[in-house]
């Protein structure tokens, strides 16, 4: 119960002070990109950049994770070690899914 609290906590921790819902996804890349750029600080934005390609990610929108993760690595902080384990993650997902997809269609073609 106590660790149920400590999350809710959190949660609205970070809508205040992010001035946005931690859990607030939003529906296109550059739309995270506008709501990181009303943050103030660099870190704050990195932040809720994170949080944001992490959503994506959680969905299963792996390219629109690893454009978000990106726009970080190019334009906020180089060495963000989350932003390139996130595109990592994103882009060995996608494979998966390529190659789901392509064994699907090669069954169907030669009636397996």
């Amino acid at each position: 119960m106590k660790q149920f609290l400590l999350l809710c906590f959190i949660i609205c921790f970070c809508g205040t002070f992010f001035g946005a819902d931690c859990a607030e996804q939003v529906s296109s890349v550059n739309e995270a990109i506008k709501n990181a750029q009303s943050l103030k600080t660099v870190q704050e934005k990195i932040t809720y950049l994170i949080q944001q390609a992490q959503t994506f990610y959680n969905s299963q929108k792996f390219q629109q994770a690893i454009q978000t993760a990106q726009y970080i690595l190019s334009n906020l902080d180089k060495n963000s070690q989350p932003a390139k384990s996130l595109i990592e993650k994103a882009k060995a997902q996608l494979q998966a899914v390529t190659q789901n997809a392509m064994s699907g269609v090669g069954g169907k073609l030669f009636g397996k």
